[in-house]
């Protein structure tokens, strides 16, 4: 598979015991890792021993020590370099209790001329994967449709293109018919609506309802197909405008970290779609997504995963009783 990941980061993932807000706090444990959604889908593939060959830009600052840490973990990197300053997530985990806070900075800003050659290092390396997926945030100055135009590359190379980004980029990719979007029910309700999708909380009210909905508005508004992902509830697909519409329930599984868990599901989608035929299974391919992520839930790194874990668990799934799929006017 290869991945579209341009604005890369540092995660650091702090142990809290409580965040206070206006108070002063220690860690008990700090770990920097490099990030990115992109990061966390390659993490997927190399547990399962599959190649994903992620491209990013890397800014020039702390740009070695990006490079080092995605080396240390055996990560196939086409770099694109870019100036500025490598951009850092700050992920605080509360503990014991796991609520999770994450603040996401933007990134530097790019030029027109560092977009094409971001735009090139994708097209060159299309012909030889069966997959793209474009992932994360684009970094302030990339063409709000920059995941529109990577799918449309895509899609003239005869490769499936797979979107999951924020509100505003996953709007405008919807132009391209992306073979599949999957944003979580905050950003697919933001991009939906338009609003800015700066600030996303939970709500847990009506999720299924609003899931299912929001996977055939975004088919509607162009996406081929939709997965929504609604976090331990479980994800609707969409399956083309007017067409069925499924649920699909997650399993309970004792949760160490959240963080990343949607990059996971991704990660699973895209080792079906690789393993599969010409005829995508979309159906098997979020089976595959919702075990890989509940796995992933039960790891503290974003992405970790244990293959034979996610492999128990989609046994399970397989062996729920299946919901039949409905459509939505």
């Amino acid at each position: 598979m290869l991945i579209a990941t341009p604005n890369l980061c540092l995660d650091r993932t702090q142990l809290v015991p409580e965040l206070v807000l206006g108070g002063v706090m220690r860690a008990r444990s700090v770990e920097v890792t490099a990030g990115g959604k992109g990061v966390n889908i390659a993490r997927v593939a190399r547990a399962h021993r599959q190649k994903a060959t992620v491209v990013g830009l890397v800014a020039d600052r702390d740009r070695e020590r990006l490079l080092r840490l995605l080396a240390e973990e055996g990560a196939d990197v086409v770099d694109v370099p870019m100036p500025g300053d490598t951009r850092n997530a700050v992920i605080m985990i509360e503990q014991p209790s796991g609520r999770t806070t994450i603040v996401n900075e933007q990134g530097s800003t790019i030029d027109a001329e560092i977009w094409e050659r971001y735009r090139g290092a994708v097209a060159t390396n299309l012909p030889a994967h069966r997959t793209l997926s474009c992932s994360g945030s684009l970094p302030p100055g990339a063409p709000e449709d920059g995941y529109g135009q990577l799918v449309e590359l895509a899609h003239k190379a005869g490769v499936l293109a797979v979107v999951d980004t924020a509100p505003g980029a996953l709007r405008a990719s919807l132009a391209s018919a992306p073979d599949l979007v999957k944003p979580n029910l905050q950003e697919a309700e933001a991009a939906i609506s338009g609003t800015s999708g700066l600030v996303l909380t939970d709500a847990d009210s009506d999720v299924r309802e609003r899931a299912m909905d929001a996977a055939a508005t975004l088919c509607t508004l162009g996406a081929r197909n939709a997965a929504v992902t609604a976090g331990a509830h479980g994800a609707a697909l969409a399956e083309g405008a007017g067409g069925p519409v499924r649920w699909f329930p997650a399993l309970k599984v004792q949760v160490v970290s959240a963080v990343g868990a949607g990059d996971s599901f991704l990660g699973g989608v895209l080792l079906e779609l690789e393993a599969g035929g010409d005829a995508p299974d979309w159906p098997a391919a979020i089976l595959r997504g919702s075990a890989t992520a509940s796995a992933s839930c039960e790891q503290l790194r974003a992405g970790g995963v244990d293959p034979d874990r996610a492999a128990e668990l989609l046994t399970q799934l397989r062996n729920q009783p299946t919901e039949p799929a409905g459509r939505l006017s």
